[in-house]
């Protein structure tokens, strides 16, 4: 896993992250024509919703010697023509403080592509954010204790929009809190559909529940709050079985309803190390399994990650962000 640190106006941060890169023997993937075309649908829906990352975009272009319409048409494609994340999260509120907790699941040959950053950007939210792609983040904590997190849901179709990378990646930067989250997914163009669960230190939590047409939210009805690869707001699809989305959102609301009141951070590693419920996955036929695991009260800002499978992988305190607060 990459350690990036980011600083600077949104152009430097994007330049310096793609000349290191690029040095290191990075290379962008080839650009089919279908996402080529994608990506120039999209461009102008991103120019208007955050023209900080699109500068950004063009910085890490310059810096890793590709063109702004490959980078920005691969980063806008992914999730749109392929297989997305399978992943389990959850946030609770033990009445004093919020703990999350996160497992991000994909194709284990993309281990070696994820990154956990430390972005200080002019003028945003200090942030640690986790991705397997170069710019936008699948989960992040802010210095002011507001967590967001996706989980991809099947989709149909293919719409012009941006997808989650961007929509996490702007909450993190713009939001003190869930509600302010909420009003930026509430407008967000998305072109596929997503849970973003999010939580923030004043005890608040809600599940979006996002499609390239319409959103949900979805708020706790106990000190709790979880998603996995489903809307709970409309029937589970026959698509999802194979990563076991019922079986881990069940799992996890057993956990959470034993544990939520006295929820720790320790706590919060068992649940997500567990096996039995596929919480911690891994699917050796598919390829498929848990490459990291992120654990984190957003009141005090410890963060923990597991670098790997978490029934394997130890737990290592992250102080980055507290650091620079």
């Amino acid at each position: 896993m990459y350690h990036p640190r980011l600083k600077g106006n949104a152009y430097e941060a994007g330049k310096r992250y793609g000349e290191i890169l690029f040095k290191n023997g990075f290379r962008l993937p080839k650009v089919t024509e279908e996402k080529l075309t994608f990506g120039e649908q999209c461009q102008p829906i991103l120019v208007d919703f955050d023209p900080s990352i699109v500068q950004e975009i063009q910085g890490f272009s310059d810096g890793c010697q590709s063109s702004f319409e490959e980078v920005h048409s691969f980063l806008l494609s992914i999730g749109v023509f392929e297989l997305a994340s399978q992943c389990s999260i959850f946030s609770a509120f033990n009445g004093n403080e919020m703990i999350v907790g996160r497992n991000y699941d994909m194709l284990l040959d993309f281990k070696k592509t994820t990154e956990s950053s430390l972005v200080c950007m002019d003028g945003k939210n200090k942030y640690i954010g986790h991705s397997d792609c170069f710019i936008g983040k699948v989960d992040g904590i802010n210095h002011h204790g507001l967590f967001v997190g996706i989980t991809s849901v099947p989709h149909e179709g293919v719409k012009p929009g941006l997808n989650f990378y961007i929509g996490v990646k702007h909450i993190l930067e713009n939001c003190r809190t869930v509600e302010e989250g909420i009003a930026v997914l509430k407008r967000f163009p998305s072109s596929v559909a997503n849970n973003y669960l999010l939580a923030d230190s004043l005890g608040n939590m809600a599940v979006v529940e996002v499609t390239p047409h319409d959103y949900k939210v979805r708020l706790p009805t106990n000190h709790y709050i979880h998603c996995t690869n489903h809307h709970e707001s409309s029937s589970a699809s026959e698509t999802l079985n194979w990563s076991k989305s019922l079986e881990r959102y069940s799992t996890l609301d057993l956990f959470l309803k034993e544990n939520a009141h006295n929820m720790t951070l320790p706590l919060a590693q068992s649940i997500m190390s567990d096996t039995k419920g596929h919480v911690c996955l891994h699917l050796k036929q598919h390829g498929f399994g848990t490459l990291f695991s992120v654990v984190a009260n957003l009141n005090t800002l410890e963060i923990h990650r597991a670098e790997g499978q978490p029934n394997r992988a130890k737990y290592v305190y992250d102080k980055r962000l507290i650091d620079v607060v």
